[in-house]
C-alpha cells in the first residue's frame, strides 16, 4: 500500500508522534482509533496502583469524563484477562463487543484503551495494533523526558508541562463551565524540602542522600492518591498537585504525610523529617505565582522550627505573621 501526506493512515501517524504530553497522546489515539476504523467509542486509560488494588484513570475518550476511574478491576474479568495475559480480550456487551487492547511499556501493562464496536470480526486488527505500538513507544519516550530518572517520579519539564496547560484561562473556563457547582476546587500545590539534606550528605555521602530520596519518593507514592501529580522539583525539593481538593483536606493529608517521613525508619539516621508549604490553585494564577506563594509557605517553616506543613492564605489572611528571610536558601544547618 502506497502511502502519501494526506493519507489518513499517515496523517494518524504523524499526529501520534507530534505529541508532547500523556493527555493529547492519548487523544490523538483515540482520535487515530475513531478514523480509521469501525469502532463507536474509545477510551485510553493509565493503570495505577498495585496488583490487587488496580485503578483505571481516563487520560482520553469519546464517551466517558477525563480523568474519571474504573476501580477495582479485579472484579472485571476481561479487564482482570487482558492485564494478567498481556493479550488483547474481546467480551461480548449488549450493544455488541468490546475489545480491551493492552499498552505495553517494558513488558509490563501500563494502560489500557478499550473500544466498542457492532460486530465481533475485527478485520483492522493489523491497523489497531500498529497504532497501539506506535502509542505505547511514544509514551515511552515520553516518561524517559519526563521522569526524574533516580526516583521515577515526574520531573521539573514535567511540571512546567502540568502549569502551561491546566494554568490557562481557556483550560479554567473548560473546567468552570463543566463543574456543577462553582465552588469546587482547582487543587491545591505543595512543596517539600527535606530538612537539613546536606548534613546528611556531608556526613553519610551522596550515595546514601540518594537511598534518602528513593525512600521519601516511595512514601510520597505511598502517602497520596493515584491521580495527585508528583514531582522531584531538584535536589531535595519535591512538589505535588493535589487534584480537586480544598485547602483543609490537603492540610489534613500533607501532615499525615510529614508524620509519616518523620516516624519512618531511615538506617543510619535518627529521623528525617520534611517541610510542606502548600497553596490553593485558584483560577488565572500565573506558574511563578503558584510556586511563590508555596514556596514562601515552605520557607516560613524552614524558618521556624522545620518539620511542619503551613499555607500560603495563613500567612497572606496574618493567621501566621510572617518572617521571611532575604535568602530563604540559605538557612543554617547546625
Amino acid at each position: 500500500m502506497s502511502l502519501s501526506v494526506g493519507h489518513p493512515l499517515l496523517d494518524a501517524i504523524i499526529k501520534l508522534t507530534a505529541q508532547r504530553d500523556q493527555e493529547t497522546l492519548a487523544d490523538a489515539l483515540v482520535d487515530a482509533i475513531l478514523t480509521l476504523t469501525n469502532t463507536d467509542s474509545a477510551s485510553v486509560y493509565a493503570l495505577g496502583g498495585e496488583l490487587g488494588h488496580l485503578s483505571a484513570k481516563v487520560l482520553a475518550s469519546n464517551n466517558e469524563p477525563v480523568g474519571s476511574h474504573i476501580t477495582p478491576l479485579d472484579v472485571r474479568p476481561g479487564l482482570r484477562a487482558c492485564i494478567e495475559g498481556h493479550n488483547t480480550i474481546t467480551v461480548a456487551t449488549k450493544n455488541g463487543h468490546q475489545m480491551i487492547h493492552p499498552v505495553l511499556e517494558q513488558g509490563n501493562v501500563v494502560g489500557l484503551m478499550i473500544r466498542e464496536h457492532a460486530h465481533a470480526y475485527d478485520h483492522q486488527g493489523d491497523v489497531i495494533e500498529g497504532l497501539m505500538s506506535i502509542y505505547a513507544n511514544q509514551q515511552s519516550l515520553l516518561n524517559h523526558q519526563q521522569r526524574d530518572g533516580l526516583t521515577g517520579l515526574y520531573n521539573r519539564v514535567a511540571l512546567q508541562n502540568w502549569m502551561g496547560k491546566a494554568l490557562t484561562t481557556d483550560r479554567h473556563a473548560e473546567r468552570r463551565a463543566s463543574d456543577t457547582g462553582s465552588d469546587t476546587p482547582l487543587g491545591c500545590f505543595a512543596m517539600f524540602d527535606i530538612d537539613l539534606f546536606k548534613r546528611i550528605n556531608d556526613t553519610k555521602g551522596h550515595l546514601y542522600g540518594d537511598e534518602v530520596l528513593l525512600i521519601f519518593a516511595d512514601l510520597m507514592r505511598e502517602s497520596f492518591r493515584y491521580n495527585d501529580l508528583l514531582f522531584r522539583y531538584g535536589g531535595e525539593e519535591f512538589a505535588a498537585v493535589l487534584s480537586d481538593t480544598d485547602l483543609d483536606t490537603a492540610l489534613m493529608v500533607l501532615e499525615r504525610f510529614r508524620e509519616t517521613v518523620a516516624q519512618h525508619n531511615f538506617a543510619q539516621l535518627n529521623q528525617v523529617t520534611v517541610t510542606i508549604g502548600v497553596t490553593q490553585i485558584t483560577p488565572y494564577l500565573q506558574a511563578d505565582k503558584l510556586i511563590e506563594r508555596a514556596d514562601k509557605a515552605l520557607y516560613f517553616g524552614k524558618n521556624h522550627g522545620r518539620n511542619q506543613a503551613n499555607a500560603f492564605e495563613w500567612l497572606d489572611k496574618g493567621d501566621i505573621v510572617p518572617t521571611i528571610s532575604e535568602h530563604p536558601q540559605s538557612y543554617k544547618l547546625f
